[in-house]
C-alpha cells in the first residue's frame, strides 16, 4: 500500500493569526488616539462645513418646494434647525434628506460638533437684524416682519414688508482658539466658508 504524500490544505496557522493580531493592535495603538484627537482649525472647519450645507439646503429646498424656508441659528442653545413657515403663522420642522429626521444640529458639549456657536448676524435693508435666514422661493435670503411670517403664502409677495439682505450675513463657530466664519453674500446669497 502505497502512501499518498500529505495534502496541505489552504489556510493559517494559529501563529500567522497571532503575527496579524498583533499588527493589528499596534496599528490601532497609533492610530486611534490621532483620529480621536483632532486639531482645533479640523473641529471648527467640520462645525462651519455643516453650517454651509445645512444653509445650502435650506436654500435649495426654498425653491424646490416654491416656498420659504428658514435656518434659525441659536447661539443661546447652540442648535441650528431648518423650517418652513405654515400658514398659521407658526413653523414645521423640514426632513433632513438622509436621516429622515427634523433637520437639527447641535453644537458643543457632548454632540458630534464639539465647536461652540458663537454669532449669527443677518442685516437686511430697513435696519433689521436677524440672527436667522428666511430663504424665498428664489433662494436669496430675506427679512419677513415675524407678525407677518403666516402670510407668506401669497399676500406679501413682493410688497414692502420683505427686506433683502443688507450685507454679507455671517455665522460664527469656535473650536479652542479657532474660528470660523461661514458668510452669505447679499446680492447673490451664495454661501461660503
Amino acid at each position: 500500500m502505497t502512501r499518498c504524500p500529505a495534502v496541505r490544505h489552504a489556510g493559517v496557522t494559529l501563529a500567522e493569526m497571532l503575527v496579524v493580531v498583533a499588527i493589528l493592535g499596534i496599528v490601532a495603538v497609533i492610530a486611534i488616539p490621532q483620529a480621536s484627537s483632532l486639531s482645533p482649525a479640523t473641529t471648527a472647519d467640520a462645525a462651519a462645513a455643516e453650517i454651509a450645507r445645512a444653509l445650502r439646503f435650506a436654500q435649495r429646498e426654498a425653491v424646490r418646494t416654491n416656498n420659504y424656508c428658514v435656518v434659525s441659528i441659536d447661539p443661546a442653545t447652540q442648535a441650528l434647525r431648518v423650517d418652513q413657515p405654515t400658514p398659521a403663522g407658526d413653523t414645521a420642522p423640514v426632513t433632513h434628506p438622509i436621516d429622515k429626521r427634523d433637520y437639527q444640529i447641535r453644537f458643543g458639549g457632548n454632540s458630534m460638533l464639539r465647536a461652540t456657536l458663537v454669532s449669527s448676524v443677518f442685516k437686511y435693508e430697513g435696519g433689521f437684524t436677524s440672527s436667522y435666514a428666511l430663504f424665498g422661493p428664489d433662494g436669496m435670503p430675506v427679512y419677513v416682519d415675524k407678525s407677518a411670517v403666516g402670510q407668506l403664502f401669497g399676500l406679501l409677495l413682493g410688497t414692502k414688508e420683505i427686506k433683502p439682505l443688507k450685507e454679507e450675513a455671517k455665522i460664527t463657530v469656535r473650536y479652542g482658539n479657532v474660528e470660523r466664519v461661514v458668510r452669505i453674500a447679499p446680492v447673490t446669497a451664495r454661501v461660503s466658508l
